[in-house]
């Protein structure tokens, strides 16, 4: 079938100035809609209109079609139907099948998303004009009411004692991200609800629409999350930098792996030559690859080794898989040198993170001994008995965010490593 994309733009946002091009990520925030378009590669125009040249020139760059609005469309008092129908008139909507509107404030559709919309409208092209894009509404509708200016709640009027959201089905609002429309009936109905339009559920993490700086600030905070893997990666080339000159230095312990031992002060050992080589951001992948194949290393014969709490916290895989590529860092230490030992630290728990699930962290451990318990040369170490409280987490005596040691959890680990220490 024959579409095309529309995507408006008008520059007097009152509410966040110049919201369609805040940029994010080295490009505007409208370029995520036209990229997501082009991407997709199933439309046959895809058409900008704004009354702005600046954006105009600015954007000049990417393969689709601008119309510049005319004055009395470029006000916040022009609807959008005024706005499709000038681009609909434009472009002799008789010749395509159905359009789709990308507004640039739900800058988080994807290409995949555009393409598995108009699959879905397709499918049901005879019997659908219209279509929607949905999200499960946060609040049902026996929960939303206006207030007077009596500030009276009169307007709740169901027995809230007995209320649980079980009781109602679940509601829809539209999310902005899609509506899709056949260009005669649009023209005839001017907008894209009602029985004739077919609603198209969405997760709420697509549904982010840009009006308030709170909302841009929370599409950025998502957009870094996405690029988290790349980040990381980067923020540990930069310590491992800063650790050149420990690569060759000749130690009595070598500290390896992620944050535990990265923030560990170990200036009081002044007995011993200490090389400290971890990293806050230490996942066991990169880390094998960024600091134990590098050709200037030199470790001790004494190893203490932190690893796979940081992949669990991030995701990446499950106990199993991560404790696979903890034992393969295990093996490629131990085939440096047939004098070397490793003791091998027990993952510590978190307390009431969002991120660090203390059952999976009890399942990474016992596999994680239990690996141990195969070479002769690791030792395993436990931690968690001196750390937990009488609930099995991270005791908020040696923790200030549930996940990192404070001041008295340095200390207590202090103590618990000096035996292991000592040469």
């Amino acid at each position: 079938m024959k579409k095309i994309a529309i995507i408006t733009a008008r520059s007097g946002s009152k509410g966040l100035r110049n919201k369609n091009m805040l940029m994010v990520d080295g490009k505007p925030v409208l370029a995520y809609s036209i990229e997501a378009a082009l991407d997709s590669g199933i439309f046959d125009k895809i058409i900008l209109t704004t009354d702005s040249q600046e954006y105009i020139d600015f954007l000049s760059y990417y393969p689709i079609d601008f119309v510049k609005r005319a004055p009395h469309l470029a006000t916040d008092k022009a609807s959008s139907y005024q706005v499709l129908e000038d681009v609909l008139l434009r472009y002799s909507w008789y010749d395509y099948d159905y359009f789709a509107l990308l507004q640039p404030t739900t800058p988080m559709r994807t290409a995949q998303h555009c393409i598995d919309v108009c699959r879905a409208f397709e499918e049901r092209y005879e019997d659908f004009d219209f279509l929607a894009s949905v999200t499960e509404a946060s609040k049902p509708t026996v929960l939303t009411h206006v207030i007077d200016e009596d500030l009276s709640m009169k307007h709740w009027s169901i027995d809230y004692s007995n209320y649980y959201r079980q009781m109602y089905p679940t509601e829809y609002s539209a999310n902005g991200v899609f509506y899709i429309a056949k260009p005669e009936a649009y023209l005839q109905q001017k907008h894209f609800y009602g029985a004739r339009s077919m609603a198209y559920k969405m997760d709420k993490f697509v549904s982010v629409d840009i009006d308030t700086r709170h909302d841009f600030e929370y599409f950025y905070f998502l957009m870094q999350q996405s690029k988290r893997e790349e980040l990381l990666l980067a923020q540990a080339k930069r310590e491992i930098k800063l650790k050149d000159a420990c690569f060759g230095l000749l130690a009595d312990v070598s500290l390896l792996g992620g944050s535990l031992l990265a923030l560990f002060d170990h200036s009081e050992y002044t007995s011993l030559r200490i090389q400290n080589l971890a990293i806050t951001a230490a996942l066991a992948d990169p880390y094998r690859s960024l600091v134990l194949q590098r050709e200037d290393l030199t470790l001790a014969k004494k190893v203490v080794l932190d690893l796979g709490r940081d992949d669990l916290r991030k995701g990446k895989g499950s106990p199993k898989e991560i404790a696979h590529r903890v034992e393969g860092v295990l093996e490629l230490l131990l085939q440096r040198d047939s004098e070397i030992k490793v003791c091998l630290l027990e993952c510590l728990k978190g307390l009431f993170r969002v991120d660090y699930d203390n059952t999976q962290v009890q399942v990474l451990n016992e596999l994680l001994q239990a690996i141990s318990q195969k070479y002769e040369r690791v030792h395993w170490v436990s931690l968690n008995e001196h750390f937990v409280d009488s609930y099995g987490k991270l005791s908020r005596i040696y923790t200030s965010d549930g996940l990192n040691l404070n001041t008295q959890g340095y200390d207590r680990l202090y103590e618990i490593l000096s035996p292991i220490l000592k040469p």
